[in-house]
């Protein structure tokens, strides 16, 4: 299970990569789903593939 962030609204919610809807549930629109699942500074993830740097973050 990861946590899903809709880039039109801000709506988060927890999916399956692959189950993903077409249109967010909250704002009903077509949008990209970011994964943010891992963007606290506990989890420790490396900024290499899967990082989305449109998602907060501190360099």
């Amino acid at each position: 299970m990861q946590k899903w962030k809709c880039d039109q609204c801000g709506y988060t919610f927890d999916a399956y990569a692959d189950k993903l809807p077409k249109n967010c549930p909250s704002c009903g629109q077509k949008c990209t789903f970011l994964n943010v699942t891992c963007y606290i500074p506990e989890c420790e993830m490396p900024k290499g593939p899967g990082f989305d740097p449109r998602i907060g973050g501190k360099d």
